[in-house]
């Protein structure tokens, strides 16, 4: 866990170890540990550095915050080096019991019982003593300064309205920091009126160096507590959501492999496919062959055989080459982020002209398509492969145009249901 403040003789500073900041009194501290969460203090014999502004009295902690009063105050450029002449850390400044308004809950109260003892005790008794006084009242402080001390400055030559102010004002119970108090206020224009204080103010018991410690510490203890569970929510808060992004990531790398597995599948059945028409093509040339031989030779070919070479379906070859074509066309636009995809979009429009076709086979101007068309240059003509498809439904070059002078009606319907195949499969087409 973080380390208390570290007692150390005639501290002049405390020093945040997690960020190295010098503080001089509690309340910085605590304002200091509130705003970043440092909980880590120890008390150092490094005084703070203290330039004064002679000219209006400004103290200046480095010579960066001097160097800034100079320039936006022309003229203010001497200063009096006071580093360390105004004695040790102050514990007493808004540390006092009812200073600010400080509340002790019960687990700060347990704290302090439980680290200091009877001084934590006394230390939380001052404390909601000195809140529970609400006197309104402005009273003179002389039957409330240190009656030892107040005799001995009286000895010295102090007037009775300056001795008791300077008791007052450093804590009533320091005879050496009174004279320097004295010493640096002489020339004070109120110094000789009297000081008149509240109620609350003059009635409040005052904490002792130990019993101020013990405020401090237990309120630090209390905000590393907080800091310790905030820590322990964000560490729970991070691991899930590492854990979901964990589950998201492995779904993602599942679903790529299947759109992999997918495209071997569909390359290993193009592959197959192809196989297969090359052994056709092979077997025919080769049956075409041996039938020119034996024609040559004299040999009448039988009837029934010449009409098993004839292939079943008239349209095998102008599908496969349709088939060959999209392909093509999917391949070249594989990667094109756009939606829909272009190549989709070009096979859904080209399938719109053999449907036309396919519903007007007499009008003329269904079998004709203008190759300057901006609308069929955008979707299929300017589209890599596009063309190709075209041609390979049926559709000819001749004057600026795609014409298809004599449309297949059975053709046509097989065209069509493979665009459309086409276009429902995409790259699994």
């Amino acid at each position: 866990g973080a380390r208390k403040p570290t007692t150390t003789m005639s501290a002049m500073s405390i020093v945040c170890k997690d960020c190295n900041k010098q503080f001089k009194t509690a309340a910085e501290v605590q304002a200091h540990a509130e705003e970043t969460f440092h909980t880590n203090f120890e008390e150092s014999t490094e005084a703070i550095v203290q330039l004064v502004c002679t000219a209006c009295g400004k103290p200046c902690r480095t010579e960066t915050e001097r160097d800034m009063h100079t320039k936006r105050n022309p003229g203010h450029d001497k200063f009096e080096d006071r580093t360390g002449k105004d004695g040790g850390v102050d514990y007493d400044k808004k540390m006092e019991a009812g200073g600010d308004d400080m509340e002790l809950d019960e687990e700060t109260k347990a704290a302090i019982a439980k680290t200091h003892g009877a001084a934590g005790a006394k230390a939380i008794a001052k404390v909601e003593a000195g809140a529970a006084d609400d006197g309104p009242k402005d009273t003179p402080i002389s039957d409330k300064v240190n009656g030892d001390l107040m005799t001995q400055l009286k000895d010295m030559g102090f007037p009775d309205v300056r001795a008791e102010k300077a008791l007052w004002l450093t804590g009533n119970e320091d005879l050496e920091g009174a004279i320097n108090w004295l010493a640096e206020h002489g020339d004070d224009a109120d110094i000789d009126e009297p000081l008149l204080v509240s109620e609350k103010e003059a009635n409040k018991p005052k904490l002792t160096k130990e019993e101020q410690k013990a405020l401090l510490e237990a309120r630090l203890k209390k905000m590393r507590d907080q800091k310790a569970r905030a820590d322990k929510e964000l560490a729970k808060v991070q691991e899930l959501a590492r854990i979901q992004s964990s589950k998201e990531m492995h779904e993602a790398r599942k679903l790529q492999k299947e759109q992999e597995e997918k495209l071997r599948e569909e390359k290993a059945k193009r592959e197959k496919e192809q196989e297969a028409r090359d052994r056709a093509r092979i077997k025919a040339e080769l049956e075409k062959d041996k039938r020119e031989r034996m024609a040559r030779a004299g040999i009448k070919v039988p009837e029934e055989k010449a009409a098993a070479a004839k292939p079943a379906d008239p349209y095998k070859e102008k599908k496969l080459e349709l088939g060959s074509k999209l392909r093509d066309l999917i391949g070249f636009h594989r990667n094109d982020p756009t939606t829909p995809n272009p190549a989709t979009k070009a096979v859904e429009t080209a399938n719109k002209y053999v449907e036309n076709i396919m519903k007007n086979p007499t009008e003329e101007k269904f079998r004709a398509i203008n190759l300057e068309n901006a609308a069929f240059q955008r979707l299929v003509g300017g589209k890599k492969g596009g063309m190709e498809m075209m041609r390979a439904i049926g559709f000819v070059e001749a004057d600026s145009k795609l014409k298809m002078d004599e449309p297949d009606a059975k053709w046509l319907e097989v065209a069509s249901g493979e665009l459309q195949t086409a276009a429902k499969r995409g790259p699994f087409y």
